[in-house]
């Protein structure tokens, strides 16, 4: 039995390695700059920062709670994920174990290689803080309103597709963050729902 378990877990394993080169090497000019915006949030940000200030003036009390709360489920997500689950799993980032990994780090492209590795101080992989805030904003705002939410879906496998081309984050990785904001981003947005219905606002 516990050979069978770790002949799966390698399994798995190694399909992650696979897709993150496949990912990581299907590479172009035009998505080199297109994946980093997309994953510093540079392309959509200021759009969503302004919309949400924009409902927070204009929407009704309840909507008020709603985007309140839902700013507090994204950075509550995003400490869950860099301050207890990173450190608790201690995977290491794909860059740091792996050679010819396209990375993009400090402003520029470096492809992996074990002098590169030498260099470098550990820094955790698993979830993706990206695809765990994306996924928390994703799945709170599809149980709040769905358009929002289908919107959100979009932008959230953008970013975690974003993450794995920069070579920062396995596959895994992103799932891993799009089942955390799937648990998060759920609970949270239940609480405001019962908030809003105990308080009547």
């Amino acid at each position: 039995m516990g050979f069978q378990v770790e002949h799966l877990l390698n399994t798995i394993h190694q399909a992650d390695i696979s897709l993150f080169f496949l990912i990581n090497h299907a590479r172009s000019p035009f998505l080199d700059k297109l994946m980093v915006k997309v994953s510093d949030f540079g392309l959509f940000a200021p759009f969503i920062a302004v919309f949400i200030v924009y409902r927070l003036f204009k929407g009704t009390n309840r909507e008020r709670i709603m985007w309140i709360v839902g700013i507090i489920a994204v950075v509550s997500s995003d400490a869950l994920c860099a301050r207890i689950l990173k450190p608790l799993v201690g995977r290491l980032r794909p860059y740091m174990g792996l050679d010819n990994v396209f990375v993009y780090k400090s402003g520029k492209w470096i492809v992996t290689s074990p002098g590169f590795r030498a260099t470098l101080k550990a820094s955790f992989s698993w979830p993706s803080c990206h695809a765990t805030n994306m996924w928390t904003a994703a799945f709170f705002l599809w149980g709040w309103k769905r358009a929002y939410g289908a919107l959100l879906f979009f932008l959230a496998v953008l970013v975690s597709y974003s993450r794995v081309y920069l070579g920062v984050h396995y596959p895994l990785d992103c799932l891993g963050g799009a089942f955390v904001g799937l648990v998060w981003g759920t609970m949270l947005v239940l609480i405001a729902k019962k908030m809003i219905e105990i308080f009547s606002w």
